[in-house]
């Protein structure tokens, strides 16, 4: 009689420990960040090489305010709210903390409970007389395993840092999807400037064309006028092939965009009006510290923190398990209604200690399965953090080029331009032939396209900064 309620005093306090344990659990749920291993950071160099430049220390997110277009701020926004992609990776999230919460669970003592009902009969004694009996049960089941030695949590702990990594890749995929709408909107602009463009040239090589048909019908012709109409009309039919080649592409863009931001892909969404300029500079020398903060990188971590867990609790599937069960209820074969009597009330309690012996090896080969996993997630870790390294050193280096390639394109167009009004007027004067004037048009036409090219790999690169950095040069990051 006093056994039953010490032994309830002691369930109940271990269910009350182990409640409290949950209840800093789900403060762990929401605090999903963490920081890299000291280990690795530590060999990595204290500051990028390539370049002239550095961020401080504390820069995270906001980069798309960079290019100064609430337009492009807009359609990132209407991406991250509507892009089914992402909206399938929230999920896995969810998905992952569902399953830490049914991992967390087992720490638990498992009760059910349930009424059952039996019906007999027996033939008895020589006139074989028939008795029947009733049998009603009301029981309350409990079955705990103690987690002695720890691995139970070191299961569910493995489920929370798998949290931490797939809301990581939640935010890498928010981060690589703002980079894609940019990116895309970029190519929308370059493609119509494009086009633009290249319909100014196409009005130009016809008028010349029309010259040479009106100068060959006026009988004005000479032995290279054949010569030169053929040329132009070469010119001509090839830029009508680019003007398809760059509209196919600016309609192909417009539909990626809509897809992105979950729209269908109608192509007819507007886009921005003008390719932006970035004024912003980077700041010089770009800390490595920077790479705790890319999310791809912190998924990895978690990872293999996750595998490390794993390892654990593969190990101390070795050692001896402690279950207790228990059993109260009542029983009666009466009516019904006594089943609930506290006369006929029936209980019983137990642990069993058992230890694996013999299972053929499985045990040790799921041990070394997860040692090597783990080591293979190190490996994914340390191939992460370089590559880290390697896209911020290349887009670095690849805006001083850019900086310089603008400037000289710039230049360029400039020359190409004033050569290709200065032939014109010339051509019209007699003092130069078709061919000196197809020419002018043909470089100035090149670097105007090669300096709109040029200007969209600069955005384009600086938004693979971002990406590479893991965000902007301003906000700090948070500490772990």
């Amino acid at each position: 009689r006093e056994a039953l309620p010490r032994f309830f005093r002691i369930i109940f306090l271990r269910c009350l420990l182990i409640g409290l344990g949950l209840i800093s659990q789900s403060c762990v749920l929401n605090n999903l960040e963490k920081s890299a291993p000291a280990s690795m950071v530590g060999d990595l160099p204290s500051r990028w090489t390539a370049g002239s430049a550095t961020i401080p220390s504390d820069a995270v997110s906001g980069w798309v305010d960079d290019f100064g277009s609430k337009k492009l701020t807009a359609l990132v926004r209407e991406a991250a709210l509507n892009n089914f992609d992402l909206s399938a990776t929230l999920s896995r999230v969810l998905q992952a903390e569902e399953r830490a919460r049914i991992a967390g669970a087992d720490r638990l003592p498992s009760f059910t409970t349930g009424v059952r009902t039996t019906r007999s009969q027996n033939l008895r004694g020589a006139a074989f007389q028939t008795v029947r009996a009733n049998n009603f049960n009301f029981n309350f089941d409990l079955s705990w395993e103690v987690d002695l030695w720890g691995r139970v949590k070191n299961l569910r702990d493995a489920e929370l840092d798998q949290v931490t990594g797939e809301a990581n890749l939640y935010e890498a995929a928010r981060l690589s999807l703002a980079g894609n709408v940019a990116k895309t909107a970029f190519e929308i602009v370059e493609s119509r400037q494009q086009i633009a463009l290249i319909r100014s040239n196409l009005s130009s090589l016809r008028t010349n064309l029309d010259i040479l048909d009106s100068k060959l019908e006026a009988g004005d012709a000479d032995d290279r006028t054949a010569l030169e109409i053929s040329l132009s009309r070469a010119d001509v039919a090839r830029a009508e092939s680019n003007l398809l080649v760059e509209q196919r592409q600016y309609d192909a863009a417009k539909r990626v965009l809509e897809t992105l931001a979950g729209r269908y892909p109608s192509g007819t969404i507007e886009g921005l009006s003008s390719l932006p300029r970035v004024e912003r500079k980077i700041p010089g020398g770009l800390p490595s510290e920077l790479l705790q903060r890319r999310p791809d990188l912190l998924a990895a971590e978690a990872r293999v923190d996750a595998a490390l867990k794993e390892l654990a609790a593969s190990r101390k599937s070795l050692l001896p398990a402690i279950a207790i069960t228990g059993n109260a209820g009542t029983a009666t074969t009466d009516d019904f209604g006594d089943l609930f009597n506290i006369q006929n009330l029936v209980w019983s309690i137990g642990q069993n200690l058992t230890r694996p012996v013999y299972q053929g090896g499985r045990i040790k080969a799921n041990i070394r399965l997860d040692d090597e996993e783990k080591d293979a997630l190190v490996a994914i870790y340390a191939e992460t953090a370089l590559t880290a390294f390697r896209e911020v050193e290349t887009a670095l280096a690849a805006e001083k080029h850019l900086i310089g390639q603008v400037a000289a394109l710039e230049r360029a167009s400039t020359e190409a331009k004033r050569s290709e009004g200065l032939s014109r007027s010339q051509y019209e004067q007699g003092l130069v032939d078709i061919i000196t004037l197809l020419e002018s048009q043909r470089r100035s036409f090149d670097s105007q396209s090669a300096l709109l090219a040029a200007r969209l790999e600069f955005l384009r690169n600086r938004v693979d900064l971002y990406l590479a950095l893991g965000g902007d040069f301003d906000h700090a990051i948070v500490e772990k």
